[in-house]
């Protein structure tokens, strides 16, 4: 397991999941359309792992994914409601995010915890519409080990040769194990 994948795990979990079908993207340009919305956009930018001893390759590690939520509403005829409803689509994106990601059954059985999840929300009326942003962040804990990283380089051992002592006087004995490789 590392982070990417475990990008790709979170981009199954919430693919059809959500009111963004199959609007989830990673990696792409963070700039979105209104004819893409709603859209989410996952990354992974923060990446920490604890050490859990010396000379072995072994780590708790926490990955940050960052999951970017964005959609837009409109104005109904005579009424200035475009940010409500926004804000309410947003809220049910975010809860769609988290269920869709915390009940997957994959992520979770190759992960440790979800140690922490962070989420923010911002309505913008700077333009047609009212566009807004959902901001989650989840701190995901797994381990990492020696079958995670590049096996060490060595030498590889060729044969042994065995030589035993004896007493005086004893004629020395050899022995030789060749190895197959």
């Amino acid at each position: 397991m590392n982070a990417a994948a475990l990008r790709v795990l979170i981009i199954g979990a919430l693919t059809g999941k959500t009111d963004a079908a199959g609007r989830v993207y990673s990696p792409r340009d963070w700039p979105t359309s209104e004819d893409m919305y709603p859209a989410i956009l996952v990354q992974t930018p923060f990446d920490l792992k604890n050490s859990l001893g010396r000379n072995v390759p072994q780590f708790t590690t926490v990955t940050t994914v960052r999951i970017t939520g964005r959609l837009q509403e409109l104005d109904e005829v005579d009424q200035d409601n475009g940010a409500e409803k926004a804000e309410v689509a947003l809220e049910n994106l975010r809860e769609q995010i988290e269920r869709a990601v915390i009940n997957s059954y994959e992520l979770t059985r190759q992960t440790q915890q979800f140690l922490q999840v962070r989420s923010t929300i911002d309505v913008n009326a700077g333009g047609e519409g009212h566009t807004a942003q959902l901001l989650m962040e989840l701190d995901i804990e797994y381990y990492q080990g020696p079958e995670d990283f590049y096996p060490i380089d060595t030498t590889p051992l060729e044969g042994i040769d065995v030589t035993i002592k004896q007493s005086d006087g004893t004629p020395e004995v050899y022995a030789t194990f060749d190895l197959p490789q």
